[in-house]
């Protein structure tokens, strides 16, 4: 089991299972106030810090990377967008950057 909490909203979402899409996770939980233009790796508003679980998340590919580049973001931020649960791990905590936009 795989809880999944989306900061600064204080929203977690328990049980993700292996191979779930976050965009799937954060449609279903609107209240985790994660925003989105585009929804496939061109915009950058979904970005987020992974303070916990990173290991237990998809790689990240190049799409996404380029777009990660534009910001400057070092290695522990990703885009919602793009991301899967990967492994199980106890928790996953991600930081939204934009959450005024949200």
């Amino acid at each position: 089991m795989t809880v999944v909490r989306f900061e600064p909203a204080g929203v977690e979402v328990d049980d993700v299972q292996v191979g779930t899409a976050l965009v799937d996770v954060t449609d279903e939980h609107p209240e985790s106030r994660v925003p989105y233009s585009c929804r496939s790796a061109s915009c950058g508003t979904c970005r987020v810090q992974v303070l916990e679980g990173l290991d237990g998340l998809s790689e990240i590919e190049d799409e996404e990377q380029d777009v990660l580049d534009i910001f400057g973001d070092g290695p522990d931020v990703r885009l919602t967008c793009q991301i899967k649960l990967a492994e199980p791990v106890g928790k996953v905590t991600l930081r939204v950057l934009d959450a005024d936009l949200a």
